[in-house]
């Protein structure tokens, strides 16, 4: 019996996945799927997995050891191409080898990371929303409360420095790590007068190399705590009245900045987000931890 060229092919196929190890033959599916929630198609995430672990391969190694169709790889070739994740080896035939995943993964992955920092940051502003559209008017007309927007940054201080000059019980921040910056510059010297007639004054943010010295300074007068996670940024006192605000942008500058705020009197949405607050604050890192980590740098 003659055998034809194709079952030659298919045979020597068939030796050559015998003698590789078990790791490289395996799908390997996390990748895969991790590589397409950064944008790769099925048949792109396979190919590059396969020029990572075995190196530079020409098309039809590829479409093998990929488990890829062959005439789905070279297109899935090319995407990979205009993405900048491999490069064409000429020859004969041509081969094709994978651009490092430090140079060109790493950036997508904060791309990623930034993209979903962004939604958390439009679904908490959402929802406060929401809740300030539930509790603005109550069904007794008498018990109507005020919410009005505030545009621009110095004028979004000016109330919030109001608020702290007129607080007598608690004053609480929930801000990020430039926010801690920028509250520092424009409030430090009121949220200490504050503190000195019997405020407490808490604030919640992100404590890290660039703000450490300005946490330091603070937590002499006032305390702050570390929050890692995305949150709602807001300025509430005495329990009465609260102003969620929206960095434009979100720098160390306490000029200029487009921000927008959002202030209301309504105690049910007032004490809502104190209530949220509280709880959090008690599982952030004390006082001394944070100056401990603010002296270590």
């Amino acid at each position: 019996m003659t055998i034809g060229i194709g079952s030659d092919l298919k045979t020597a196929e068939i030796e050559y996945s015998r003698s590789l190890p078990v790791k490289v033959l395996a799908a390997d599916e996390f990748s895969v799927q991790s590589l397409m929630k950064l944008g790769l198609t099925e048949y792109e995430a396979r190919i590059y997995v396969v020029l990572v672990k075995m190196g530079p391969r020409n098309a039809s190694e590829i479409s093998f050891l990929g488990k890829v169709p062959r005439p789905k790889t070279y297109g899935a070739i090319r995407g990979l191409e205009s993405k900048g994740l491999l490069r064409i080896v000429t020859g004969k035939p041509e081969r094709y080898m994978a651009v490092s995943p430090n140079d060109v993964l790493i950036p997508l992955v904060d791309k990623v990371s930034r993209e979903t920092s962004e939604c958390v940051q439009v679904v908490e502003n959402l929802s406060v929303a929401f809740e300030s559209s539930k509790y603005v008017y109550t069904e007794k007309p008498y018990e109507r409360y005020d919410l009005w927007s505030v545009r621009g940054r110095e004028k979004v201080y000016k109330r919030v420095q109001d608020m702290i000059g007129e607080a007598k019980v608690n004053v609480f921040f929930s801000t990020t790590a430039n926010g801690l910056v920028r509250l520092y510059k424009a409030h430090s010297e009121i949220l200490e007068k504050a503190s000195q007639k019997g405020a407490k004054v808490h604030i919640a943010a992100p404590v890290n190399q660039a703000n450490a010295s300005v946490a330091r300074e603070l937590n002499e007068v006032i305390e702050v705590r570390n929050a890692t996670m995305p949150m709602v940024r807001f300025v509430s006192a005495d329990s009465a009245e609260i102003i969620f605000t929206e960095d434009i942008p979100d720098d160390t500058n306490v000029a200029g900045g487009q921000d927008v705020g959002t202030w209301t009197n309504d105690p049910l949405l007032v004490k809502s987000h104190e209530k949220t607050f509280d709880q959090l604050w008690s599982t952030l890192q004390s006082r001394e931890l944070v100056k401990a980590k603010a002296a270590a740098r």
